[in-house]
């Protein structure tokens, strides 16, 4: 075909970029790829994906390729992953490097999450869908999240994401194995994990979070 009249009006009008690129998480069709949902960070190394058509296992293939060129790919390690919920952060024998390249998305800070994005809506004519996540999620928080994402000049966002009521089967897991970790790791609210320390007694003033006095 003759594509010199296209290149011309190009030439002369230029182009809108959302009439080549529209930016979408598409969760479903990445899955079947064998890819993370477009622009989004991995929602978890391993976890349970449930639609119409039932529950079935996602789990993150780059991370065990690295792993099995580090020899540490076998049944131990993805008994682990099972246990903690497809998180890689609390197993010592990962490295440090690869504990941060597969950093889940809610071991990631929003703000960097929100920051990448306000970067990208430069090159974007139209709106990018854009999932937030917050495990724990309250008022206060999710207001402060979506304010941020309005100052840094998102046109829109999708879904916010907390965690899954459904969890990876545990049933064949040797719950004793892991009884000297349970209690000594815990996770803040941004998903980071704080190491050996002791859980705090629960105080008898609860602390006040009203959702209308934001």
């Amino acid at each position: 075909m003759d594509w010199s009249i296209i290149r011309d009006e190009l030439k002369k009008h230029g182009i809108r970029n959302s009439n080549c690129m529209a930016i979408a998480p598409t969760a479903t069709i990445a899955n079947i790829v064998g890819v993370t949902a477009s622009i989004e960070p991995m929602y978890k190394n391993v976890f349970v994906k449930s639609n119409l058509s039932g529950e079935f296992t996602v789990i993150n293939e780059y991370l065990i390729d690295d792993l099995k060129k580090l020899g540490l790919w076998d049944k131990e390690m993805m008994n682990d992953l099972k246990y903690f919920d497809g998180s890689v952060q609390e197993i010592a024998r990962i490295p440090q490097e690869l504990k941060a390249k597969y950093a889940t998305a809610f071991e990631v800070d929003y703000e960097w999450i929100i920051e990448a994005a306000s970067r990208r809506q430069k090159w974007i004519d139209m709106g990018q869908s854009l999932n937030l996540y917050q495990a724990k999620p309250n008022g206060k928080k999710v207001s402060d999240m979506y304010l941020m994402a309005w100052e840094k000049g998102l046109k829109t966002t999708y879904y916010l994401r907390s965690m899954s009521a459904t969890r990876i089967e545990k049933s064949t897991l040797d719950i004793t194995k892991y009884s000297n970790v349970v209690g000594q790791r815990i996770r803040d609210e941004q998903g980071r994990i704080t190491e050996n320390v002791i859980e705090k007694p629960v105080s008898a003033t609860p602390k006040e979070d009203c959702e209308a006095c934001q």
